[in-house]
């Protein structure tokens, strides 16, 4: 049911959600679950947070998220000092940040857009969605409208 809840409410795509298990100890297996938006939309994350808020996960639970890894279509522009990722469609923005297990992406970003080449989409994980939920959900209700995504991976081309 909360499957088709977030389909129908939030743009994902019903058959694309995936959830893999790992071989775990007694009854917890980590997992990862995999989703996409319908073609042509984009996924708030403000409205998955609310989403997982409105269940139990928001209570007294040990259930914990590792990280939130996304890849954005969108333009990447400098901002001061900042690399700032506008997420096409949707005016969410992303300060981009270094990853530490993709140390060196910002710098190779970086260069690429000192080639004149122009990012079209960005991998990365978003700061904030590590830890048990409860607190995960209480702390991200209190993030800045502009978040942070250690960047991982990025694709760009000539303009």
């Amino acid at each position: 049911m909360a499957r088709d809840a977030i389909a129908r409410q939030y743009d994902v795509e019903r058959n694309s959600m995936i959830l893999t298990c790992a071989e775990g100890k007694g009854g917890y297996r980590p997992g990862t679950i995999s989703f996409q938006p319908k073609k042509g939309r984009s996924l708030d994350l403000n409205k998955i947070r609310e989403s997982i808020a409105a269940t139990r996960l928001s209570g007294g639970t040990a259930m914990s998220v590792d990280y939130l890894e996304i890849t954005a279509l969108g333009a990447v522009a400098s901002r001061d000092k900042d690399l700032v990722l506008t997420v096409a469609g949707t005016g969410q923005q992303f300060t981009l940040a270094e990853s530490p297990s993709a140390k060196g992406q910002l710098q190779k970003l970086r260069d690429a857009l000192g080639r004149g080449e122009k990012v079209t989409s960005v991998t990365g994980r978003v700061h904030g969605w590590s830890g048990v939920f409860p607190l995960v959900l209480r702390e991200l209700a209190k993030a800045p409208e502009i978040q942070t995504l250690a960047l991982i991976d990025f694709e760009a081309g000539k303009k």
